[in-house]
């Protein structure tokens, strides 16, 4: 099967036709509380396109967020909507997440936006997300978008606000790795899983692969294991594919030790299993997006597993999960499809990966190029066509409109 939801993605041409029905089914939600009469219909998607970046969730498009380019050290939130069928599932913090590595990344130190202040979905839930209101006077920027909107008769719908939360890139990504361990079941690939328990601080009840921080001894125990030339080459070649020295693990082959160190000494943890570091292929890399009081850079290593005897060596063996075990890929997209399974972003991903792949030959025989993602937003929806330097819907304008202030903004 195929995920209907992986990871926020920058909006694709295809997309572009979805927007303004997805605006407008969201719009409707405001029937009961405010007069919506007047506010017309929502701009087409390639019109949004035509000014800084849409970012998009879901296959086909679900949700999507409006973020303008920075004005004056702040980038704007021109709308941010998920389809009412497709909400309380976290579609809206996933975007909202992802906007601000896009502002982030564009040089902004806030993000801003201006919402109904009533609403419950509108300035509360964004409260819960670290907005807080802009005094007056407002920014020159805000300023204009507020006109526009009383312009057009927005408030008469009720009182607005304009909110602002600063974007910094904190705290500091710590070193993670996470190892999958992939086998050939009777009813298709498998993986070997754990289902954390509630009382975690991070990922509460979440499906996750074995893995965890690099530890102070890992750089020690890493440079004691004995390594093919070849071997520890092409590890050192795949991170290094990532485009910068990483902080946090080392560079070059001491990294690639550190790495191969950690993946061995979390799996004998978590499973009970020792591995061969000769079987590792370095398989991804994801860092946490901001937003969250913990962030981790986390590298993640495939694990060809084969046979019944090495198959068994894998068990339940850590307190951080209350079960382990392997799990047919199918079953696990079909719990995160039906919402009975958490998955985060990179583990929904990788599963649908895994997934398409459809072998444990396949999966093996791949070598592919390690791109960092940032901000959960994916280059492509799938590996097999990831491109690291995938143009965005985005163009330089001297002036920049507002496309949408018909409507609640975000």
């Amino acid at each position: 099967m195929a995920l209907s939801v992986t990871g926020v993605r920058v909006a694709e041409p295809e997309d572009l036709p979805r927007l303004a029905a997805i605006e407008a089914e969201a719009d409707r939600q405001f029937a009961p509380l405010l007069d919506i009469s007047g506010w017309g219909e929502p701009p087409t998607g390639e019109q949004r396109a035509e000014h800084g970046t849409l970012l998009v969730i879901g296959h086909p498009a679900a949700g999507f967020a409006h973020v303008l380019d920075p004005r004056g050290g702040d980038a704007h939130l021109e709308q941010l909507c998920v389809r009412p069928p497709a909400q309380r599932r976290g579609l809206g913090a996933r975007l909202l997440h992802a906007a601000y590595g896009i502002a982030l990344d564009a040089g902004a130190d806030r993000l801003t936006l201006t919402t109904f202040a009533d609403v419950p979905w509108n300035a509360p839930w964004y409260a819960r997300h670290g907005f807080e209101p802009v005094p007056e006077p407002l920014p020159a920027a805000l300023a204009a978008v507020r006109e526009a909107e009383r312009r057009c008769g927005l408030d008469a719908g009720g009182p607005r606000l304009a909110l602002a939360r600063a974007i910094l890139d904190e705290p500091v990504p710590r070193a993670a790795v996470s190892v999958l361990p992939v086998r050939e079941g009777p009813d298709g690939i498998e993986v070997f899983v754990q289902h954390r328990v509630g009382t975690m601080d991070f990922l509460p009840h979440a499906l996750v692969f074995p893995g965890g921080r690099v530890d102070p001894g890992d750089e020690a125990l890493g440079a004691t294991l004995e390594l093919a030339a070849g071997v520890l080459a092409e590890h050192a070649s795949a991170w290094a594919a990532v485009g910068t020295p990483d902080r946090a693990f080392g560079v070059g082959e001491p990294g690639a030790r550190t790495t191969l160190a950690t993946a061995i000494r979390e799996v004998r943890e978590e499973t009970g299993a020792d591995i061969d570091p000769a079987r590792l292929i370095p398989w991804d890399n994801w860092e946490t997006p901001i937003g969250g009081p913990r962030r981790f850079d986390v590298r993640f290593l495939l694990l060809p597993v084969r046979g019944d005897a090495e198959a068994a060596a894998f068990a339940h063996a850590t307190t951080e999960a209350a079960a382990s075990g392997w799990e047919p890929v199918h079953r696990v997209l079909a719990g995160a499809e039906d919402g009975s399974l958490r998955l985060v972003s990179p583990t929904r991903v990788l599963a649908q990966e895994l997934a398409d792949l459809g072998s444990l030959a396949a999966a093996a025989a791949l070598r592919p190029p390690i791109v960092r993602v940032r901000h959960d937003t994916c280059p492509t929806p799938g590996r097999r066509g990831r491109l690291p330097d995938r143009p965005r819907n985005r163009r330089s304008t001297a002036t920049e409109t507002d496309p949408a202030t018909h409507t609640g903004g975000s």
